[in-house]
């Protein structure tokens, strides 16, 4: 559980200051809803990640409360399941204007396979390619991709390599705009 503790400390506390303005705040409440773990029975929980961030959601919600502030937008946040789509659909913004800095070899390929949604045999027949060659140029464009992704953005992952978030770097040029 420990392993899972570390793997999810910062995709709840990147989950907490998407919700609460005031960065040292956040950090408390991470800490909080850490402390509501331990204290918690979470032998008996089944899903520990849904267990933390219904712990985390709470938390902002009582955070709310008690400063008085409007709640109603914390209720109506997405489950955490939906908050990977929420970062993966901002983050598909940046994708097109990556895709256009790639080699004109790998342009109409990445856009096929990243943005259409074919698959890659689809690909290699649409194209009159050898599939192989496709397979090997998607491959290709994806670690250019990612290598782009990581100069622009540090993106927070969840235990399993999901996607839970994102910071834009002051250095990406404004790319996903």
């Amino acid at each position: 559980m420990q392993e899972q503790i570390k793997e999810l400390y910062n995709p709840i506390l990147f989950y907490i200051k998407k919700r609460v303005a005031d960065p040292m705040d956040a950090e408390d409440l991470t800490q909080e809803v850490f402390y509501k773990l331990s204290k918690s029975n979470s032998e008996e929980v089944q899903n520990l990640k849904s267990w933390i961030y219904s712990i985390a959601r709470n938390t902002i919600i009582d955070y709310y409360r008690k400063n008085k502030k409007p709640v109603q937008e914390i209720i109506d946040l997405p489950e955490e399941d939906e908050m990977d789509k929420v970062a993966i659909q901002e983050l598909t913004k940046c994708i097109v204007p990556f895709i256009q800095q790639l080699p004109s070899s790998y342009q109409r390929i990445m856009t096929l396979s990243e943005l259409e949604g074919y698959s890659q045999k689809d690909i290699a027949k649409k194209l009159n390619k050898n599939y192989i060659t496709i397979r090997s140029t998607i491959q290709r464009g994806r670690k250019k991709l990612k290598l782009m992704f990581t100069n622009c953005c540090n993106v927070i992952q969840g235990g399993k390599g999901s996607i839970m978030g994102y910071k834009q770097n002051n250095n990406c040029g404004g790319e996903c705009e």
